[in-house]
């Protein structure tokens, strides 16, 4: 049975997390295929990497933590990543997933100038994604939620942009043949992403943004959410691809 290795680098707010689960746990509920095997790495906990090798794609999840912090087991991600890609196996980083591949292929990651992006945005895509495997499937406008402080401030050198929007001009990227990174959050609800805005009130506040108007325009982000299954398919086809080679 072919597997995603799902790496967990860190954890949601304990009243999202009693209601909707963990990052690992919404990133799964997103999956339509029950062939695919998602096998959770915290690599906060756990200091050995699984064999690549084992698996046919990689998600890395978001986190509460800042990439600039440099933590150690985050820093130690970074060389992991770059097999990843020598070896184009399907990755999809989310949030800090996405500012972590940018870090490891030689891009750069700070706080946004403007602050916290919470709530809904309009994600849209570049001509670029019309050729993309997964990019190419989805309209060229949609809505993504989102919550970050940081981003992707200068892309690694030959880095594909795929989408973006009037706030953030990295919202997706991908690198080589099949790692993307996506600064947009699929795996969160309408749900999800308004408790976001009420448990980040003061920060949206300080960045002279309204957290009732964000929490009002808050929407259900079906083909952002698409996104993930659409990335363990292709992951599995590019493993059944290998295989039979």
């Amino acid at each position: 049975m072919p597997r995603i290795l799902l790496i967990k680098t860190g954890d949601t707010f304990p009243k999202i997390k009693a209601a909707h689960g963990d990052f690992d746990e919404m990133i799964a509920a997103c999956s339509t295929d029950s062939s695919q095997e998602i096998i959770i790495y915290d690599a906060r906990k756990q200091a050995i990497h699984p064999e690549l090798s084992d698996f046919s794609g990689v998600i890395i999840t978001g986190s509460h933590s800042m990439v600039t912090d440099e933590e150690p087991w985050s820093e130690k991600l970074l060389p992991y990543i770059r097999e990843m890609y020598e070896r184009e196996i399907p990755v999809l980083g989310i949030c800090y997933g996405h500012q972590l591949i940018t870090k490891a292929m030689g891009g750069s990651v700070g706080y946004r100038k403007q602050g916290i992006q919470s709530g809904t945005v309009s994600v849209e895509l570049t001509d670029e994604a019309q050729l993309d495997p997964i990019f190419s499937q989805l309209p060229p406008t949609f809505s993504g939620n989102v919550g970050h402080s940081q981003a992707a401030t200068t892309l690694p050198e030959g880095a594909v942009l795929l989408a973006h929007n009037h706030r953030e001009p990295h919202e997706a990227i991908r690198l080589g043949k099949a790692m993307w990174g996506i600064q947009f959050h699929p795996e969160f609800t309408q749900a999800i992403s308004r408790q976001y805005i009420e448990l980040s009130n003061a920060e949206i506040e300080s960045s002279k943004q309204d957290p009732k108007a964000l929490w009002n325009d808050c929407t259900e982000t079906p083909v952002s959410q698409s996104i993930i299954s659409r990335f363990i398919k292709y992951a599995g086809e590019s493993d059944r691809s290998h295989t039979a080679s």
